[in-house]
């Protein structure tokens, strides 16, 4: 016996030995492929695999550790379930005891096991795992996780085991750690290379606000999945530069946002907040909590910053010479990734790179700028004393001229060899020289210049025109700096000044024009805005306007206003009494008919007859004042809508041909923003008929005179099932049979819709067809009424059915009526309680024929109200089993097969009794030859189920949908003599849904069928 020990515990030994050598060698050939994967992603399925190859678990998995959140998660698992996963991870999140990590951590029974807290405990006894082994995977001092090993049924670890799970755990945590610093490496080198390319932007032009823009693009999806760029505006204010993401519909969106939500500037995170301290900001990880705390005051925007799925981010500050001019955003979304103290190393290299670019930038506009100005100053010199006519003269510290120029000696009407030696008075007058005279010695006493003195008059050269000057004193030094005397630049700004005048007008012109444009295009409302522009035009360019629209063969007045509140009544009368004629021969008709602008310079009083109506229309233009007047046509798109009349009351103000081509081009673009309100409304008339086509219920189709199809909308798509591509171009008769007879609608003119047995795409439908002709072809519009035929067939069958249902058992009581009546039949106490009875019986069941309708109807109407509560649903079963068992036939076998006890359900105790005795009647109904009826009781996850079988008829898998309908019934011919009305499945469906349970049947067809209802428990078992 010792001898056979020794050979028993060798050849154990063996095969120790040898499921250690087959593990080694498992490890070191996975070593290879594990430490070459430069994955983690690709390398954690790889893992998983080996751990199934090194110890034979039921489950594993493997945990990774985050250690900037102090937070585990599962990577990657097999053989657990998602449930598991999910309440392991919650369980350790909160899970406080003192784990060591230097080793495996064992749990080799872990209901008992202490450090495991009750979350973990429940997660564990769910998944039906009772022993567990975790080998931490450490890479230098790092834990990156661990590799754990699930088994469902106690189980013992050997120091082998643990020693394969360790090695496993080394060599994966090599190989992941090698992989996260590749990883790390790859990333940080793209980095480079983004913020190189980015530097290259910066310093490929000055116009820093599209580089950085294009900056911002091409971070996106880089290194960002947002990137967003803020600068400091001059009044401090902060503008958005650019917003960049690869989806161009995100964009819109938080630039809306950004319009919508301005930000907070005393913000205490996010762009304000990095401006204002010049810190750089990092959210490793944007939590709920952050975003519920950024959305405290516009709890709207929550849902949406959630749907964006916002990860994490970085904004740093563009700061040059000690001033921050901005701040770039990047935002991790869908990449998942999750910036960290490296990543904002490089946000703020390139951060200092596009400051300094920004900067360089502002430097060589403020450099241009000067330059610009520098070049302007030297222009105007040029221009005062190189352009004619500029008076120039020196005068000594005795105010006696010295030199003149020719244009100055032209103004004083002297020649300039005169001018020499004679003093101001001699010259100008003593008038003039007490005048001019303090200017030349304040010049002499302050070394200052008295620059641009106006000066308007006749000068000798042409008194009889009125001139203007302007007129600069300075002072003249010698070469010590000493003032030897006073220098005169007299310009002759005339002209200038009627030039300013004209410009002044003509910018006025413009500036209304342009103001005018603004709000003609800023509304569809084109006649109230075509009125409102009196507001621009009076005063300033006419004393009162009015505006004729043609409307058919005449003219409507719209609008006529003065500038005189007083005239208002006048203005009224104008409007509402003499609009004008179409066969007038001047004014707005005149203007209408021939397209052409008119101008009435001068209006005299035979032209003011001959442009009235009567009498009281010459009054009213004398009282509203008619002394030079402006007509244009309202022209556009090859078609005239009007006029406008500009009139001016004042015989010193006429109007001109500059005044009649400003107002020409006023009309021209009130006529475009008449033509573009008429072509909107068409557009918007044709849109929305197209938009009613495109969303109406029922089918449309359009058929041109050739009989091809060129209208198919998604009503007719969804009725017919032919998709649009497989009806459009193709002829009307090919895809209807019978064709003639839908065309035939057209010619019959007939308003009511008509009801058609339709054949299309090898379906039969019942269509309403009704149908349109017109110019290019005709409408047709249908309606699915198959669903509706169907539903009258089954209401024609119900009423069959039910009046038969009906007639059976009053027949049976009047017939047991009748018979206890008869006084020539002497019954018997039994026969007179059968009768009884039948009378009973046949009552009973009329009454549940009744019931059924009643609850069919309160259900439709939704008159019928639960009350769900927690409620045995054993007793319920237990309660129609017993009632059921006095009434079933003698061949009928009544099971009930339930646990002793189950947990409370949450339902309407009265519903679940009524669908439990509908299934068991049912099951009896359909069993016409007898035999047995069960009705199981299990619990099922968070149900209790109900299986009520049967071994009768059975129920084609064809019909296992339809038998739930309303109306719906087996046998409707009642070939096998089974009656009913069609409603009870249908109720217990309605019932059940409303208790938030189900039903549905199991059966082949024959050998009877298994109908299943669940209801909700009232706990769920742990």
């Amino acid at each position: 016996m010792a001898t056979q020990d020794v050979e028993r515990r060798g050849l154990e030994e063996e095969r120790f030995f040898a499921d250690e050598i087959e593990r080694l060698r498992l490890l070191l050939e996975a070593s290879s492929t594990l430490l070459g994967s430069l994955s983690v992603e690709a390398m954690l399925p790889e893992v998983l695999e080996l751990a199934g190859r090194t110890l034979a678990a039921d489950g594993y998995a493997l945990w990774r550790f985050d250690p900037e959140t102090q937070r585990w998660h599962v990577a990657g698992y097999s053989g657990l379930t998602p449930e598991y996963v999910a309440g392991a991870t919650l369980a350790i999140q909160g899970n406080e005891a003192a784990v060591s990590l230097e080793g495996p951590i064992i749990a080799e029974e872990i209901a008992t096991t202490e450090w495991l807290n009750a979350g973990h405990r429940e997660a564990h006894a769910a998944e039906g795992t009772k022993s567990m082994l975790a080998a931490p995977l450490r890479y230098g001092d790092r834990v990156l996780g661990t590799v754990a090993f699930y088994f469902r049924a106690i189980h013992r670890f050997s120091e082998a085991e643990k020693s394969a799970a360790s090695l496993l755990a080394n060599l994966a945590a090599a190989a992941i750690g090698a992989a996260e610093l590749y990883e790390g490496q790859q990333r940080l080198a793209e980095d480079q290379r983004f913020v190189a390319d980015a530097s290259e932007l910066l310093a490929s032009s000055l116009e820093y606000e599209r580089t950085l823009a294009n900056v911002a693009a091409l971070a996106v999806p880089r290194f960002a999945d947002w990137c967003t760029i803020d600068m400091v505006g001059e009044d401090g204010s902060l503008e958005r530069l650019a917003v960049a993401h690869v989806d161009p519909d995100k964009v819109r969106l938080a630039t809306e946002l950004g319009e919508r939500y301005p930000a907070d500037p005393d913000a205490p995170y996010g762009v304000p907040n990095v401006i204002r301290t010049r810190r750089p900001e990092l959210f490793s990880e944007i939590t709920d909590d952050l975003l519920r705390e950024a959305t405290i005051e516009t709890p709207e925007l929550l849902d949406i910053l959630r749907e964006l799925g916002l990860r994490s981010s970085m904004c740093v500050p563009l700061i040059a010479r000690d001033r921050v001019l901005g701040t770039i955003t990047f935002i991790s979304a869908e990449t998942g990734r999750r910036y960290d103290e490296r990543d904002l190393a490089v946000a703020q290299d390139l951060a200092r790179r596009a400051a300094t670019a920004v900067d360089n930038a502002l430097l060589f506009r403020e450099t241009q700028l000067a330059r610009r100005d520098a070049q302007d100053s030297l222009a105007v010199v040029d221009a005062v004393f190189g352009a004619a006519p500029v008076g120039l003269a020196f005068m000594d510290t005795s105010f006696r001229y010295v030199r003149v120029n020719e244009a100055l000696a032209a103004i004083n009407g002297l020649s300039a060899e005169e001018h020499f030696g004679r003093t101001l008075r001699d010259v100008l007058g003593d008038e003039l020289a007490d005048g001019i005279e303090p200017y030349h010695r304040r010049v002499l006493e302050t070394g200052e210049p008295v620059l641009d003195l106006p000066a308007a008059g006749h000068s000798a050269a042409s008194p009889e025109e009125s001139r203007n000057w302007l007129i600069s004193y300075y002072p003249v030094r010698d070469a010590a700096d000493a003032v030897i005397g006073v220098g005169v630049v007299i310009t002759d700004v005339t002209e200038r000044e009627q030039a300013r005048a004209a410009a002044e007008a003509a910018g006025e012109r413009l500036s209304v024009l342009a103001e005018a444009s603004q709000q003609l295009a800023g509304t569809l409302d084109y006649e109230s805005t075509l009125a409102n522009l009196a507001d621009l035009l009076l005063p300033r360019f006419a004393d009162w306007y009015a505006v004729d629209i043609v409307d058919g063969s005449g003219f409507r007045r719209i609008a006529v206003v003065h500038k005189d509140p007083s005239k208002a009544e006048w203005a009224e009368k104008s409007k509402t009494l003499f609009a004008p004629q179409a066969d007038e021969l001047e004014g707005a008709a005149r203007a209408v008919r021939t397209g052409e602008a008119i101008l009435y310079r001068e209006i005299n009083d035979d032209l003011l007859a001959a442009s009235t109506l009567e009498p009281e229309h010459h009054v009213v233009l004398r009282e509203l004042g008619m002394e030079s007047a402006m007509c244009v046509p309202l022209t556009a798109g090859g078609r005239t809508y009007g006029a406008l009349t500009l009139v001016s009351a004042d015989p010193g103000r006429l109007f001109d041909e500059e005044e009649l081509d400003f107002a020409r081009h006023l009309g021209r673009r009130a006529a475009v923003a008449v033509d573009n309100a008429r072509l909107y409304r068409q557009a918007e008339r044709r849109a929305s008929a197209a938009l009613v086509v495109e969303h109406v219920a029922d089918g449309v189709m359009l058929v041109d005179n050739a009989g091809i199809v060129r209208l198919w909308n998604p009503a007719a798509e969804h009725i017919t099932g032919l998709p649009s591509g497989d009806a459009l171009g193709r002829a009307a008769a090919d895809l209807f049979p019978g064709w003639s007879e839908l065309e035939a609608l057209v010619t019959s003119h007939e308003v009511r819709p008509s009801t058609q047995a339709v054949s299309v795409n090898s379906r039969e439908l019942w269509l309403s067809v009704t149908a349109v002709g017109f110019e290019d072809g005709s409408v047709y519009a249908f309606r699915d009424l198959t669903e509706e035929r169907a539903v009258e067939g089954l209401k024609s069958d119900f009423v069959s059915t039910i009046s038969h249902e009906l007639r059976t058992p009053l027949a049976a009581i009047y017939g047991a009526a009748l018979t206890l009546r008869r006084e020539d039949v002497l019954l018997g106490e039994p026969q007179r309680a059968g009768l009884l009875e039948v009378i009973a019986s046949e009552s009973d069941r009329l009454a549940r024929i009744v019931n059924d309708v009643l609850w069919v109807s309160r259900l439709e109407s939704d008159g019928l109200r639960t009350s769900i509560e927690p409620c045995d649903g054993l007793v319920l079963a237990r309660t129609v089993v017993d009632a059921a068992r006095h009434y079933i036939p003698p061949t009928i076998k009544l099971e009930l097969n339930a646990p002793k006890d189950a947990p409370l359900v949450m339902a309407d105790p009265d519903k679940v009794r009524q669908v439990l005795t509908n299934l068991v009647d049912n099951a009896v109904k359909y069993s016409p030859d007898g035999g047995r009826v069960r009705l199981a009781v299990n619990v099922v996850g968070s149900q209790l189920r109900y299986s009520v079988s049967d071994e009768g008829l059975g129920v084609p898998p064809a019909e296992h949908r339809r038998i739930f309908e309303k109306f719906y019934r087996l046998d409707p011919d009642l070939t096998r003599g089974v009656g009913g009305t069609g409603l009870g499945l249908y109720i217990s469906r309605e019932l059940l849904e409303r208790m938030g349970g189900r039903i549905w049947v199991e059966s082949s067809g024959e050998g009877g069928s298994t109908f299943v209802a669940e209801v909700p428990l009232a706990t769920v078992s742990p």
